[in-house]
């Protein structure tokens, strides 16, 4: 059975799910995190490996991470825009994180991102995530 729902409604389940998904990500909840991945789900990352399919190898890159952090991360969305059309969304953002690692080390980054949701059997799931990290401008040669 399909349950008809407006764009006003997905739209609305949408962002539920962005905001429960940052704060996983705060919380460093890799279950919580992951609940909204499709299994088949493919991942252009920031950190390697820079591809990855599926759910269960994008997990291990989660909890790699988390694992690494010290103490919970400061992930904001700084900027996002979320588009809707029928079983088919998308939305794109600017993020900050600051988080400091078990070495001392500490991280302070703002990345953009590409979501690429579908809806299947009534229920959003991400089937693509695009994240990446402004190239650094070279200094001119002197000379």
């Amino acid at each position: 059975m399909t349950i008809a729902t407006t764009a006003a409604d997905d739209e609305a389940q949408l962002r539920t799910l962005i905001n429960e998904w940052a704060a996983a990500v705060r919380a460093k909840d890799v279950d919580a995190v992951m609940r909204h991945y499709a299994h088949d789900v493919v991942v252009f990352d920031v950190m390697p490996p820079l591809f990855v399919k599926g759910v269960d190898a994008y997990r291990r890159n989660w909890q790699s991470w988390f694992d690494a952090l010290e103490g919970q991360a400061d992930f904001q969305f700084t900027e996002l825009h979320l588009e809707v059309s029928g079983d088919l969304a998308y939305c794109f953002s600017v993020n900050r994180l600051r988080a400091r690692y078990r070495d001392g080390a500490k991280h302070d980054a703002q990345t953009r991102a590409t979501v690429c949701f579908r809806k299947r059997d009534g229920r959003w799931q991400v089937v693509h995530e695009h994240a990446s990290v402004p190239m650094p401008v070279p200094e001119p040669a002197c000379g």
